[in-house]
């Protein structure tokens, strides 16, 4: 259960992310700076699974993962591997293509269904859904929403999400980030920053992507009543060259 929009500007982006959890899950632990080999990355841990539902690196490259839910004819297999630890193995990777690519090339029959978001500067979103037999590609360009969850009602959830972002008159990062806090049509299970009995919104992320720097900001609480970690910062690299063919 998710919420996670976008916005180009020049030589990076700005990405915001609402994680929405069960009440009864184990707390996450805050983002820190960690590393993939050489590759340093900003993410928070989940803290069942150890995976993370989002990381950005020193390269600008940003992974979200959401949950699908009620996918046609998908039965779990008996032992699952957590999707969030797809995030952590994909962290390190200088571009989203490279991400795209081993995400292609691995074995996913003891994951269940999730839609990933892979974005890099100057480039469109890639969004890769898997339903438990194979995986599908596309680019999404407009800025604003990207993708939106939900384990109950998700056609109504979806819709009143997306006629919301649709509604703002312009989008700037000001502009998602009060939205992602916002509790639009009403407060509850529709909302961005959802509130159930079971289930609520359990923290924002806002990365902010420019020509020099990474940005991190964390709010571990649902944004409409929560304060902000001190921001993260990774100094932006460059990515490697490809090897000529």
């Amino acid at each position: 259960m998710c919420t996670v929009s976008w916005l180009p500007q020049e030589d990076g982006y700005t990405l915001c992310f609402n994680r929405d959890e069960r009440h009864s899950r184990t707390p996450a632990l805050p983002p820190a700076a960690r590393e993939d080999g050489d590759v340093r990355y900003l993410a928070p841990l989940d803290g069942e699974s150890g995976g993370t539902w989002l990381a950005t690196n020193e390269f600008g490259i940003t992974l979200g993962i959401l949950n699908r839910y009620r996918v046609p004819g998908y039965a779990p297999p008996a032992q699952l591997v957590s999707r969030g630890l797809l995030v952590l193995e994909l962290a390190g990777m200088a571009t989203a293509r490279n991400a795209v690519a081993a995400l292609e090339n691995r074995a996913l029959k003891r994951v269940q269904p999730f839609s990933l978001v892979a974005v890099e500067p100057g480039q469109a979103v890639r969004v890769v859904a898997w339903d438990g037999q194979a995986l599908t590609g596309l680019t999404h360009r407009s800025p604003g929403l990207i993708l939106t969850s939900s384990s109950v009602t998700e056609p109504e959830v979806d819709a009143a999400r997306r006629t919301a972002f649709a509604a703002l008159a312009r989008v700037t990062p000001e502009a998602l980030a009060e939205l992602h806090r916002s509790h639009l049509p009403e407060r509850g299970r529709c909302s961005v920053c959802m509130h159930r009995e079971d289930a609520e919104t359990q923290c924002f992320s806002q990365v902010t992507v420019g020509p020099d720097r990474v940005t991190l900001l964390h709010v571990p609480d649902a944004p409409c009543r929560g304060t902000a970690l001190p921001p993260l910062d990774l100094l932006r690299r460059n990515a490697p060259c490809p090897a000529p063919s």
